[in-house]
């Protein structure tokens, strides 16, 4: 460990004060830092993932620079020994001579700055120019994490330009593979701000770290026992099923042998059809890991909908109980509170709390593809702090196809290396799965099919012909409402639970609307459901379905993934081919009602362009006899291999990519461009209006986590009041203590998601055409009543009237 008195630092140099406890010298600080450090690398055994990152980046000097990425960890605080920074932010007595100074107290710059200084020292003696300088550009790359370490990660060319313009220049003669060292980089801001972030709190709140969330060795064998004493498993493993779950059992067992048979590699492919157990299955994989792979210490669950989230941690909790420690982390799930007997300080419990959500300190994490996107591509301190805690893990990735296909190839890429990177098991699983590994591999030996022949699979009856496909409405162009009503009443005196699909919000609710009025389906309850409805709208829906009554649900995409219904008869207006095989798992799901004969219409009402825009996959659709045969077969070989080769078709070969021009993002990489990389990478990239709307909502028929415990919302009819909760957020400032309020924070968020509606945001021009208040990133509108209606669904026609236009 280097010693921080070459530096000039001493006894006088403080790093932080707090009431009550003497001051935190800087010494005693950078110590702290270097011993969390160490218990991260231990915890999650980092230790030999970053000596051979570095290996990939220089084979000479890997020494060196090990020590330089250690050292960038211990030395991140230097500059606070800067006099103006000890009398004004230290209140330090012995720089009282600064104290009415204009200098400037900052100090992440200045501790790059003295980071630089010393290692270009040790750099200068180094031989041969090529390779100084290539190890000074390195250097330069650990300092800039040094330099934002308060802040959030940008372009490294913007900084210390003149320094590295040079460097820049002769990248090429480095010959630094760039994603491995843009990785390397990431890993060591991660680990620089969590260590920092630990030390820091250890000595604020008197609250020290001593566990991250990693599953020991000790506990292994009691979450693997938990799982192999439930029902279901212990069923499969004594072969005692029946019907359609013996399939499920085959391919339950298919997918663990051939992962058994390559457990070194680091990607793997679960395709199977919808309603096949696919959950179970990736939850045995992953319990196939923890056995097997002695450095496995942890799950992460990633779902492309907060709907997938809330259903499979139900899952979770009816197999492990109180075995596994599970959080879900999104944006709409309150934080899970933590309160130790041995925490005698409330605030610590609530500081302890917000620190196992920010730094991921469970065993399984369930979330969303967007917060996973965060973290690996992210560029705050909030993205990265939880970077570490995918080495050595479990990532079981569902709906992969829902991503940008614009974005495939970089994905890929990514996935692949970060996969080997930092020894995460990445199982990639759907019901209509794009090869990936063709965009980047000639051998396409990179990912493994866990399932070696999907055909005996697919193209069982129970799946394959589960549910009759009928083209007949495809014949109308722009079919009218009135031809879809009348085959549905042709149709409804045969089927008791009835789907519709509609790409367009507008076209979902004109129907409904017009079927809803007609007294012909007087018989049948008749519900909308689109992304305007809220959880507990949408949950009501769904259980109306599981009852014995005859019902219409007229909805838009949100029905295709996440919504667990099983209907009789499906209508839907052609998108995707993914999209169809999706809508087509939410009708005869069970595989229990052959004998109503099962069947999806499918016809043609709105410009599916306008809606799914520059998606490659639009042009291969069920106007075209073969995608017609790809749908009934389940047989989706043709239809990517169609995608793909467009992909490619686009300028983009197999090893260079989607999208403009990879040679140029692999350039973006090797500069650490991060922002350009995030922004790149980002998988949703509109922005939307939040409306907020405070009316009252019947919850006595919603058995949802969030809903507990919360009078103080409720009003006189024991209704959640949206009044209560905005009135509660617009006050959340004044709660004392950042934990306990980010705590209350997402307490709020989980309850005004009932009252939140989105309006997308096209420009920077558009207006809003009416909201009483703007306050903290919510629209709020006071006088709501002419746009919710009883049910509490949002009017959006009503409101979108309500001003001449959304754009000056």
């Amino acid at each position: 460990m280097l010693n921080l008195k070459i530096f000039g630092v001493d006894e006088r140099i403080l790093a932080h004060t707090s009431k009550g406890v003497p001051s935190e010298t800087l010494i005693e600080h950078s110590n702290l830092t270097l011993e969390y450090l160490q218990k991260i690398i231990d915890d999650k055994k980092l230790d030999e993932l970053i000596d051979n990152l570095i290996l990939t980046i220089d084979e000479e000097y890997k020494i060196l620079i090990k020590e330089m990425f250690v050292g960038a960890i211990y030395l991140h605080d230097l500059g606070k020994k800067n006099p103006y920074f000890q009398a004004h932010k230290m209140d330090n007595n012995l720089f009282e001579a600064y104290q009415n100074a204009s200098g400037s107290s900052e100090h992440s710059y200045g501790s790059s700055t003295q980071y630089l200084e010393y290692y270009k020292e040790i750099i200068s003696k180094v031989e041969m120019r090529v390779k100084r300088d290539k190890l000074k550009f390195i250097l330069y790359g650990f300092s800039y994490a040094i330099s934002k370490h308060h802040g959030k990660l940008s372009l490294f060319e913007d900084y210390r330009e003149e320094e590295l313009v040079s460097s820049f220049r002769h990248l090429k003669k480095f010959k630094i593979e760039p994603f491995n060292f843009y990785i390397l980089n990431k890993l060591l801001f991660s680990l620089l701000v969590s260590s920092d972030y630990y030390a820091t709190t250890a000595y604020m709140a008197g609250l020290a770290t001593t566990h991250f969330g990693s599953i020991t060795d000790d506990k292994k064998q009691k979450i693997i026992d938990a799982f192999e004493n439930d029902k279901i498993i212990k069923a499969i493993r004594a072969n005692e099923v029946k019907g359609i779950n013996i399939l499920r059992s085959q391919m339950f067992l298919e997918a663990e042998q051939n992962l058994l048979e390559h457990l070194d590699k680091h990607i793997f492919y679960l395709e199977a059809p919808t309603g096949s157990g696919k959950t179970l299955t990736s939850i045995n994989l992953a319990m196939t890991f923890l056995k097997k792979d002695e450095q496995v210490n942890k799950i992460f669950y990633i779902f492309p909908f907060n709907t997938l989230v809330e259903q499979t941690r139900g899952v979770f909790e009816e197999i492990f109980k109180d075995t596994l420690n599970i959080e879900v982390i999104n944006a709409i799930t309150p934080i899970k509170e933590t309160s130790d007997a041995e925490q005698e300080k409330v605030e610590s419990d609530y500081q302890k709390s917000y620190m196992n959500r920010l730094f991921f300190h469970n065993e399984l994490i369930i979330s969303t593809h967007i917060a996973f996107f965060n973290i690996l591509f992210g560029t705050s301190k909030e993205d990265n702090f939880p970077l570490w805690q995918l080495a050595n893990s479990v990532i079981i990735l569902d709906e992969i196809q829902s991503y940008d296909n614009n974005l495939w190839s970089y994905m890929t890429k990514f996935f692949a290396i970060y996969a080997k990177a930092l020894n995460i098991k990445i199982i990639i699983m759907s019901a209509t799965l794009p090869k990936l590994d063709e965009l980047i591999e000639h051998d396409n030996t990179l990912f493994v099919d866990l399932i070696n022949d999907r055909a005996k699979y697919f193209e069982d009856d129970y799946f394959k012909n589960r549910v009759e496909i009928d083209y007949s409405l495809l014949e109308h162009k722009s079919i009218a409402f009135d031809d879809l009503k009348e085959k549905l009443l042709e149709e409804s005196s045969s089927y008791n639970k009835i789907l519709f699909e509609f790409i367009k919000k507008q076209s979902a609710r004109a129907f409904y609307t017009l079927i809803k009025e007609d007294e012909a389906f007087n018989d049948f309850e008749v519900h909308e459901l689109s992304g305007d409805d809220n959880k507990a709208f949408r949950q009501k829906v769904i259980n109306r379905t599981k009852a014995d009554i005859k019902i219409i649900v007229i909805a838009t995409q949100v029905i295709e993934a996440g919504v667990d219904i099983d209907m009789d008869l499906g209508f839907k207006d052609i998108s995707i081919l993914d999209s169809e095989e999706q809508f087509m798992g939410r009708v005869n799901r069970s595989c229990k009602k052959l004998h109503l004969n099962p069947k999806v219409y499918f016809f043609d009402r709105d410009e599916e362009r306008k809606i799914y825009k520059k998606d490659n996959r639009l042009e291969f659709n069920l106007k075209n006899e073969k995608y017609r045969e790809v749908l009934k077969s389940k047989d989706f070989t043709p239809f990517y291999d169609a995608v793909l080769n467009k992909l490619r078709r686009n300028d983009q070969n197999i090893e260079q990519g989607v999208l403009e021009n990879f040679e140029a993002f692999e350039v973006f990489v090797q500069k650490l461009n991060y922002r350009e990389i995030q922004d790149k990478m980002q998988l949703i990239k509109s922005q939307n209006f939040r409306l907020y709307f405070p009316f009252s909502l019947d919850i006595k028929d919603y058995d949802f986590e969030e809903l507990k415990n919360i009078d103080e919302f409720k009003d006189e009819k024991g209704f959640l009041d949206g009044q209560k909760v905005w009135d509660e957020f617009v006050e959340m400032n004044s709660i004392e203590g950042y934990a306990k309020r980010e705590i209350y924070r997402y307490k709020l968020n989980s309850l005004m998601q009932f009252f939140t509606f989105n309006i997308i945001k096209y420009s920077d021009k558009q207006v809003l055409p009416h909201y009483s208040e703007a306050f903290g990133g919510y629209y709020y509108i006071q006088d709501y009543e002419a746009f919710i209606d009883e049910d509490a669904k949002f009017d959006r026609e009503a409101y979108l009237a309500k001003g001449e236009s959304l754009f000056l």
